[in-house]
């Protein structure tokens, strides 16, 4: 009997993931705050639910692909949150970057109802997920990846386990710190070599042929101007864009293990300050 599965969070990554979970025949309930793209999964099959527990209450495999940890806390603790609902057995799979100890807390809070616990972060963007060819960081039991490895692998093309709870969330946070330096180191590079007239294809491809070449360069002309976007100046109070938080998570996590970071920690304040240099382009 194939595992029932609920995906809470329909966003950029939640909704194609869920597609996929679908595509590949597992019984789908869906949550999201936001009515239209329920209703796009309804209609491509799922059960739309109206809170996060009414997702849990059914399913064996429990993913939350929300934000934040705020966010994420709503999922499982809140007045509609899973934690309500979610039967002795089931799997929960969080998706979203939040650092090693509000997973440890969740799953400490899960375990008392029965239920496992996976770490999950996620690399890997639209089209990744749209192909089923997303990397999962996985913190976590291996007789439990084991039980819910068939419903990651209907979205997922590399999923390598870190090692406990936590150890997923800490392996992405070096992962997204890693990737940020090298979006400001790579803009910076641009910059100076366009301004020293070097035409930006030509030195983008000097760079390939280089040792500086890196993933980044090979997928800078689609996600480029997002990178760049996410490093602009915002308002104080404002929701931060996905890097900068992930560099916020990085470092506090880095102060709780004792581990110096001077290049990350310049890294962010240039990023939070919005004054990166973004010149890969003679025209802007």
């Amino acid at each position: 009997m194939a595992l029932n599965v609920g995906v809470i969070g329909l966003g950029t990554i939640g909704k194609p993931m869920a597609l996929r979970v679908l595509k590949a025949g597992f019984p789908l309930r869906v949550y999201d705050v936001r009515d239209e793209p329920v209703i796009d999964l309804r209609n491509a099959g799922a059960t739309a639910c109206k809170s996060s527990a009414e997702v849990a209450a059914r399913s064996d495999v429990v993913i939350s692909l929300v934000l934040d940890g705020a966010q994420t806390d709503d999922v499982v603790f809140g007045a509609r949150g899973i934690i309500n609902t979610i039967e002795s057995g089931a799997i929960f799979a969080t998706g979203s970057t939040l650092g090693p100890a509000p997973v440890l807390k969740i799953a400490a809070a899960l375990a008392g109802k029965g239920c496992a616990t996976i770490d999950m972060p996620i690399t890997g963007g639209y089209l990744a997920a749209s192909e089923g060819k997303l990397a999962l960081m996985v913190g976590g039991d291996e007789a439990v990846l084991a039980r819910a490895m068939p419903v990651f692998s209907s979205f997922a093309h590399v999923i390598t386990r870190a090692g406990g709870i936590g150890a997923g969330q800490a392996a992405k946070l070096a992962h997204q710190l890693i990737m940020s330096v090298n979006v400001l180191g790579l803009l910076e590079g641009l910059s100076l070599g366009v301004a020293g007239g070097v035409q930006p294809d030509v030195l983008k491809q000097i760079i390939r042929d280089g040792i500086a070449n890196s993933s980044v360069l090979a997928l800078w002309n689609d996600m480029g101007p997002r990178w760049k976007k996410m490093l602009e100046a915002s308002a104080p109070g404002s929701e931060l864009p996905n890097m900068r938080k992930d560099l916020h998570t990085a470092l506090e996590l880095a102060r709780e293990l004792g581990v110096k970071l001077p290049v990350g920690t310049q890294v962010s304040q240039v990023a939070d300050a919005g004054i990166a240099t973004g010149r890969d382009n003679p025209l802007l």
